[in-house]
């Protein structure tokens, strides 16, 4: 089955943004989210994968300071 990956970017906060996704094909034909999913007739709800596998997550870069959320209430502003 297709996934997805899911890139963040994490500050001192322990707050996470997401910087980047995309969809990992399975290449599989009983995949209806995979561009391989077969487009003939068929039972797509009983024979085909209707889900996707659980996401990926990976912390790609890490800041030193406060996203900026938390930035302003741990400068007093």
């Amino acid at each position: 089955m297709c996934y997805k990956i899911i890139q963040y970017a994490e500050y001192s906060c322990s707050h996470q943004t997401v910087t980047r996704q995309q969809v990992v094909d399975c290449r599989k034909r009983d995949c209806r989210f995979s561009p391989s999913h077969q487009t003939g007739m068929h039972s797509c709800g009983s024979t085909c994968s209707q889900t996707m596998l659980p996401d990926q997550g990976l912390i790609m870069e890490q800041f030193s300071g406060p996203c900026p959320r938390c930035g302003g209430i741990m400068n007093g502003h």
